[in-house]
């Protein structure tokens, strides 16, 4: 059950042309069984007109016990004395751990006293990385790292590898992280629940 309250954040996504999405955050103002009632960001209120009624968006919701994902219409536009999208029976949870990963391949560079270590991660979140390696890590060994994401971002910080275990004809080896900044961490998971709505929407298609 899709556990809801007043002045909880929902974070919508909306096509404004065929080639740009935009992300707003609201406040729930009241629901019902099938509609929720939403506060519009003031400082958003130029996208109020890609806002129809009829309009489909994508909805996300953080609950205590989950995250929630589903694809909603609005019924009535920021326009109106209330904004209302519809809350539909048909929801995808996801399980909520500390951090979601995602199995995003991503260039990494682990960095200790000379070593230098190139390689591609396996999956990743917000708490440490998957990644490939040739040989096995010392387990407890810390590492600089830099995580080199889309669009030619970088994060960097410190982490220490947990294990390594044998992966096909490969080792993979995990990192967890000891000193990375909210912010780069934010924009970790971020990129990991951007990567679950897109698998979400693909196998709709099939």
């Amino acid at each position: 059950m899709l556990e809801l309250q007043n002045g909880q954040k929902v974070k919508l996504k909306f096509s404004v042309s065929p080639i740009s999405d935009i992300e707003i955050t609201c406040t729930v103002k009241w629901y019902e069984n099938d509609r929720i009632s939403l506060i519009f960001p003031e400082k958003k209120r130029v996208y109020i007109k890609d806002l129809p009624e009829g309009k489909e968006v994508e909805v996300l919701i953080y609950t205590s016990s989950g995250i929630f994902i589903f694809d909603s219409i609005i019924i009535n536009s920021p326009l109106e004395n209330d904004f209302v999208i519809e809350l539909p029976d048909e929801k995808k949870k996801i399980q909520r751990r500390k951090y979601i990963r995602a199995p995003i391949n991503l260039k990494l560079i682990l960095k200790r006293d000379d070593t230098e270590y190139k390689t591609n991660t396996i999956n990743i979140g917000g708490g440490g990385i998957r990644f490939v390696t040739r040989e096995k890590l010392d387990i407890g060994g810390l590492w600089k790292f830099s995580l080199f994401l889309p669009r030619g971002r970088s994060i960097n910080g410190l982490g220490r590898i947990l294990y390594t275990v044998l992966r096909g004809n490969n080792m993979a080896s995990v990192i967890a992280f000891t000193d990375i900044t909210e912010t780069e961490r934010n924009r970790i998971i971020k990129l990991c629940l951007d990567e679950e709505i897109k698998n979400l929407k693909l196998k709709k298609l099939y």
